[in-house]
């Protein structure tokens, strides 16, 4: 019997995106001063962070929401979503623990990617985190045509694993893209909570950790558990 597999979310599940958000915003305040005086930037800055929603805001809402309640910042939308796109990958920081974890994971049995995005950036992120080489198997929204949660993203998955969805441990951490839409298949689950509450009226993930950066401990738990 072959062992399962296990598929994994990218944007804070094996990649801290959160924080390198954090660090391109920061970086962008340097570069735009004028439009973010010091005296009002803490407030700015969890505004951006509330209209980011973890990256959970569609880019298109997102950047037309920034260029319009920052009219100083001097960026059109597009213009905005190309610096994002651009800049965000170079402050993913590598986790020699989560590499260690998925060499380790792709050698004993079959491991994708499962992630919303395009390729261009979600693969310049997992190039900065040191992923790229380990995870050969990817399937990105901008490739596959379909965003999670919709289901073909995941049956394209599957169908290059050649699993069913009951031998499968899907890994993120959006409750409804990422939990919900593996579960509808049949696939278990884990949820990357980051200390949230599990939102009211969703089925519950069959697994929860808080992290995975940072803190591979519960999740090669999950693993062991699960495999």
């Amino acid at each position: 019997m072959r062992p399962r597999a296990v598929f994994f979310d990218l944007d804070d599940t094996l990649i801290d995106r959160a924080d390198a958000f954090a660090r391109y915003v920061e970086y962008l305040f340097s570069r735009h001063a004028e439009a973010f005086p010091r005296a009002t930037r803490a407030a700015v800055l969890a505004e951006v962070h509330a209209l980011d929603r973890r990256g959970a805001t569609d880019r298109t809402v997102f950047c037309k929401r920034v260029t319009e309640t920052f009219p100083s910042l001097g960026l059109t939308p597009e213009a905005l979503w190309q610096d994002m796109s651009t800049h965000i990958p170079m402050f993913v920081k590598p986790d020699e623990a989560v590499c260690s974890l998925v060499e380790r994971l792709t050698r004993a049995r079959q491991v994708a990617v499962v992630s919303n995005g395009s390729a261009r950036v979600q693969h310049m992120k997992m190039r900065y985190a040191r992923l790229f080489d380990l995870l050969s198997d990817t399937f990105l929204s901008g490739e596959v045509g379909a965003e999670k949660p919709d289901a073909r993203i995941f049956q394209a998955a599957l169908a290059r694993v050649d699993r069913a969805p009951g031998d499968v441990l899907h890994v993120g951490d959006d409750p409804e893209r990422d939990i919900a839409g593996a579960a509808r298949l049949g696939m278990a689950t884990c949820w990357v909570s980051h200390g949230r509450p599990w939102p009211y009226g969703l089925p519950p993930p069959t697994f929860t950790v808080e992290r995975i950066v940072g803190d591979t401990g519960p999740i090669e738990e999950v693993l062991a558990r699960w495999t």
